[in-house]
């Protein structure tokens, strides 16, 4: 009896599996476990398969029933079979599942348990994800895995295989360091050398000059002050040191909790936006001060990310602490222009909505083939002359657009479109409204407007929040996504 509530007590609302822990499945002792889903909250999603698969609106709707039915099936192998079970992905060109395992029959009660047992089909493999999983850590610790590593090892489902990933940059900059300090040393013997002639000062910034607080009558992802709470998908104006403004993308909202910041709220985006600014000048949103300058942040992928507290009290309690519904990201889409993104089509005019944001997924969770979104502030002058040209390039309008993970390693990889200034912006998920990751950058270096052959990468959240969590471990503070109701 104790087992059987013990076993109760998994049943997540709609998604009810009841196979015995520890006991061999059938399919009587596996039931379904389906989530509909209401194709309003899924829009955005549905128009990209639309049109980059040519598919009728239901079996649109039906990948991503699918999508959301495999993290529960993915949750169930890893419990009951994880001998056997090797992970699995989404193949959109054909519309199925595929689940990889060593056994394949021992999928087949969590297949047939399924509303379509066609739509998934199993791929034999060497490996046992467990498996795969045992080698990373054993290659990550013999390498000093970590956010200062060199190396990272992963897992790759589709592979089947450990991927040791070399960062070159990050052995460029260990050894850019030590030259740095060389350099430093000698500026510092050439002014001593000298005295009373040579002598050093810090120069001050001037004050740019910006537009502030246009109001649009909404929240715009340019413009939203006094429009409810701080979230993701609007824009963050940092200066430089060299007098001039960049734009960045608020990620998603944070709290910490315990320790040395008890209930702290912050702001999540991508650490190298912090680069070249060292003048304190706060972060701002629409010519307001918001945000401090820096927090704490990394600027090495995937261990790229700056948790920005705000300013002060007055401006923690106008954007977070005053409102409701803090677990949220802003998603905009507007009609006309070069690059109107058929993906979200607006209707009669452009507008904005909140995706509430209810969980927070594990780097694993994240399936090669899911359908993924993405909102961000890049933009030109020549589109928006009130804001700050971040280098989008003409042509390129702020909003949401929705894509693919083409696969993950330590990184989230998708199909996604972005420009300079989407960094820091949220990845999510609409079929579960799931916060996955940030921008960190893409491959291409493009402007303007999208173009086919995107690939743009995410940082995981469960690695931000994960080292952030460690580095102030020390203080016994941890940080999460907000997602509950009001923060």
């Amino acid at each position: 009896m104790r087992r059987a509530r013990r076993l109760g007590a998994l049943a997540v609302s709609v998604l009810a599996a009841a196979t015995a822990l520890g006991s061999p499945a059938s399919a009587d002792t596996v039931q379904s476990f389906h989530t509909s889903l209401d194709p309003a909250s899924v829009r955005e999603s549905m128009r990209y398969l639309v049109e980059n698969y040519g598919v009728s609106e239901p079996e649109a709707l039906r990948r991503l029933e699918l999508q959301t039915d495999s993290l529960k099936l993915d949750e169930l192998l890893r419990r009951d079979r994880g001998a056997e079970y090797g992970g699995m992905w989404l193949d959109q060109d054909k519309g199925q599942l595929v689940v990889a395992m060593t056994k394949p029959s021992a999928a087949e009660p969590y297949l047939k348990a399924m509303p379509a047992r066609s739509a998934v089909r199993t791929q034999q493999v060497q490996h046992s994800l467990q498996q795969l999983t045992a080698a990373k850590e054993r290659v990550a610790a013999k390498v000093g895995a970590g956010p200062e590593a060199v190396y990272l090892p992963s897992v790759s489902e589709s592979e089947n295989r450990v991927v040791l990933w070399e960062r070159g940059w990050v052995a460029q900059q260990k050894a850019a360091v030590r030259a740095a300090a060389a350099e430093t040393n000698a500026a510092h013997q050439a002014a001593a050398a000298e005295p009373g002639m040579v002598v050093s000062r810090v120069l001050k910034n001037p004050n740019a000059l910006s537009t502030a607080n246009v109001d649009l009558g909404f929240c715009h992802p340019l413009y939203c002050t006094n429009y409810g709470p701080m979230r993701g998908g609007i824009r963050l104006d940092m200066k430089r040191d060299n007098g001039t403004w960049g734009g960045c993308t608020s990620g998603f909202n944070l709290r910490s909790t315990g320790g040395g910041f008890p209930g702290k709220g912050w702001v999540l985006t991508a650490g190298h936006c912090m680069r070249t600014k060292t003048n304190n000048t706060p972060t701002q949103h629409n010519g307001n001060d918001v945000l401090q300058q820096h927090g704490i942040e990394k600027s090495s992928y995937p261990y790229d990310y700056a948790a920005l507290p705000y300013v002060n009290d007055a401006a923690s309690t106008q954007w977070l602490e005053g409102q409701t519904g803090r677990n949220r990201v802003l998603k905009y889409c507007r009609n006309g222009g070069m690059d109107s993104n058929g993906d979200t089509p607006c209707g009669a005019q452009a507008t904005s909505v909140d995706e509430y944001i209810t969980n927070a997924r594990k780097l694993a969770d994240i399936k090669a083939g899911y359908v993924v979104c993405a909102s961000g502030t890049a933009s030109s002058a020549v589109n928006y002359p009130d804001s700050v040209d971040s280098g989008a390039g003409a042509g390129y309008l702020v909003g949401t657009r929705c894509g693919r993970v083409l696969s993950t390693d330590v990184g989230i990889n998708t199909d996604l479109c972005a420009r300079p200034g989407d960094s820091g912006g949220p990845l999510f998920s609409q079929a579960d409204h799931a916060a996955l990751g940030i921008l960190i950058g893409n491959q291409q270096s493009r402007s303007g407007p999208c173009q086919a052959g995107e690939l743009n990468n995410y940082a995981p959240i469960e690695t931000i929040t994960t080292d952030l969590s460690e580095r102030i471990a020390s203080q016994g503070s941890t940080f999460a996504v907000i997602t509950t109701p009001n923060g």
